[in-house]
């Protein structure tokens, strides 16, 4: 909003040739772009780059939130929240009170300010656009930033890149493997995770452009090399798609990856000295520089991988599906021969025929209960510090090494460039839950060597951690977790009733689930309210809108649009509106005789405890829902 503003006004009271000095090269253009289902105005200032920070606080931080709104991201990172509005709309603040007002809008800037003080993200992206010689914005993409950093590194070399090819279609190809996990509470589990995967792989079998051979074995696949029926004889590097790769010169996407990865390693390594650190000290100035280093090092890795999003790009000037193929099912045969291995030496030591210890695998990861080898060991109730301690020995000198002489056989049987897969211990945790694929809760002791006074729950894909669901519902659905990892079914159902009788009584903008909202044209009807079919947080909105229209609060209330973040909130059946949901952006219009109608049981059911219960059920516990009818 602000360059258009800033560009606007400028026009408005001196003229459009006074836009041209904001430019040192006197060129500035204005251009319509599409975006989120509607156009927005924009100027293009020749010389000067234009950073937003929702763009960078996105690419950078890779985690996903229920809103970006400034005031929001400022009371999760900061722990601060904006000033809200003390008139009824903005215009009668501006014209009662203008100081309070820019006062207010001062916050903004104050904000952001404090924002990268804290998380640097400016100048990580200052850092990568030198390291690769691009502009500022091209950090933000992948495709171009690494056409930019390989010309310039075969510019060096004084070898002349290829003309880029038209591509009318997007090409598609195998992905990663997901095994299907044992569902259910496991005791004793470590993981494992192969190093920046894709990078080595790229690096193991010297996968490039101009050492790619133009034969591809197409009767290889990963299965057959499991199974022993496929050996590499010849004198090239060879992958499970069949693609063969030159071995007398190294390729130049390796080359790149490996310069790369080092300074990853760098940034990581001084990152866990200091979060080791903090964990003994507990002194806050070190959370700068955890939160910068852990910065850089992420974006090192996001570098690393978005070279493999690039290879794989149709649009790449260098792409090649056999390359993008060799990757994958590359990175398919190493999770899946180190399952086989493992899961060999564990039935040997353990004395057991054919049992699977791998509870599930994941891409680079592998998750291993060692519950049979702590009960041989220990007994029954073990002291958690000494089995935390003796497992973490178990990895460092046991498994790692025999994880290490696996890939190396592995190497040598697909003839490859070098052997780069290395895979180290992640977490030890003395419970994990699994779901289904994708979908676990672990409570972490120790975090690649990280030990925790206390312990953390490590959570993926389960609604605790789904910026889809309400904040209270979220931090709750943590708390009960927790009860599941330390007590019993009698203090978690105590647990659920306090929390119902407090969720009845939070104001529905803590309630409501947050979602984007498309489609608004499509499943608006002239005769009715919405087309049949339309989603529920659409059919929400379109209510919404009709509502500020005709109460004539559309001064008070911005009307929802295309594209917007939006909160939404089941409605009783039947009523009035015929709709089985409500919207709106941030505030709940007090205005509207809608809030009698919110459907507080079926708003608790949804959003805390079916995700509960679907982690509950897999436990064999029992939620009781006998807590009486809403009021």
């Amino acid at each position: 909003f602000d360059i258009p503003y800033i560009c606007n006004r400028i026009k408005k009271l001196f003229g459009e040739d006074e836009i041209k000095r904001l430019s040192p090269w006197d060129d500035v253009r204005e251009r319509e772009i599409y975006k989120m289902g509607r156009s927005h105005q924009t100027y293009i200032i020749s010389g000067v780059a234009a950073l937003d920070y929702f763009d960078l606080y996105r690419k950078f931080t890779y985690t996903a939130q229920e809103s970006y709104r400034l005031d929001h991201i400022a009371k999760v990172e900061l722990g601060e929240s904006k000033e809200g509005n003390p008139f009824d709309t903005f215009r009668e603040w501006y014209t009662k009170d203008f100081q309070s007002f820019i006062e207010y809008n001062i916050q903004d800037v104050e904000i952001v300010d404090k924002l990268e003080d804290k998380m640097k993200l400016i100048e990580l992206c200052l850092t990568m656009a030198y390291d690769a010689k691009v502009n500022f914005t091209d950090v933000l993409g992948t495709v171009r930033y690494w056409d930019i950093l390989i010309y310039n590194y075969l510019r060096e070399k004084h070898i002349v890149i290829p003309q880029k090819k038209k591509s009318d279609k997007v090409e598609k190809f195998v992905g990663a493997f997901v095994k299907d996990p044992q569902v259910g509470m496991h005791k004793w589990v470590m993981s494992f995770d192969l190093n920046s995967l894709y990078p080595h792989l790229i690096m193991q079998y010297n996968i490039s452009p101009e050492t790619l051979l133009s034969s591809v074995n197409e009767k290889i696949t990963v299965d057959k090399i499991l199974d022993g029926k496929v050996k590499n004889t010849s004198k090239y590097s060879m992958t499970p798609n069949g693609a063969f790769f030159r071995k007398d010169k190294r390729g130049f996407l390796p080359e790149l990856m490996e310069k790369i990865y080092e300074d990853r390693v760098k940034y990581k390594k001084l990152m866990l000295q200091l979060q080791q650190e903090y964990e003994n000290t507990k002194d806050k100035t070190l959370l700068k520089d955890i939160s910068k280093y852990n910065n850089i090092q992420m974006a090192k890795k996001i570098s690393l991988n978005s070279a493999y999003g690039a290879v794989g790009n149709s649009w790449f000037r260098y792409f090649d599906l056999r390359n993008a193929e060799a990757i994958t099912t590359s990175g398919q045969l190493a999770i899946r021969w180190i399952e086989k291995s493992l899961n060999t030496y564990l039935n040997k030591i353990l004395e057991t025929d054919e049992k699977d210890y791998i509870l599930a695998s994941d891409t680079d990861s592998v998750y291993i209960t060692f519950e049979s080898l702590v009960s041989k060991v220990f007994g029954e109730s073990p002291e958690t510090s000494k089995v935390v301690e003796f497992l973490g020995k178990v990895a460092t000198d046991k498994l790692e090494p025999f994880i290490n002489k696996s890939y190396k056989s592995l190497a040598e049987l697909m003839g490859a460039y070098e052997q780069k897969m290395v895979m180290g211990r992640e977490v030890i945790a003395d419970k994990g839950i699994w779901t289904a694929k994708k979908r676990y809760i672990l409570n972490v002791h120790d975090s690649e060597g990280v030990r925790y006074k206390e312990p953390r729950l490590k959570i993926m894909g389960i609604e605790a951690v789904k910026s889809s669901t309400p904040a209270p519902c979220r931090k709750k659905i943590k708390e009960c977790l927790a009860i599941i990892m330390a007590g019993d079914e009698k203090e978690l159902n105590t647990f659920i009733q306090e929390f119902r009788e407090e969720f009845m009584m939070l104001p529905p903008e803590e309630i409501a689930y947050p979602r984007s909202c498309n489609g608004l044209q499509k499943w608006t009807a002239d005769h009715n309210l919405f087309r049949k079919g339309a989603p529920i947080h659409v059919k929400g909105a379109i209510l919404y809108n009709f509502l500020l229209e005709k109460e004539k609060l559309e001064n008070k209330y911005p009307k929802i649009m295309n594209g917007d973040k939006i909160k939404f909130i089941n409605l009783k059946t039947p009523n009035l509106y015929q709709s089985t949901a409500f919207s709106f952006i941030t505030e709940f219009p007090k205005e509207l005789d809608i809030r009698g109608l919110i459907d507080y049981d079926s708003q608790f059911e949804g959003a805390f405890l079916s995700p509960l219960q679907f982690i509950t059920d897999k436990i064999k516990w029992k939620i009781d829902g006998s807590f009486g009818e809403q009021m």
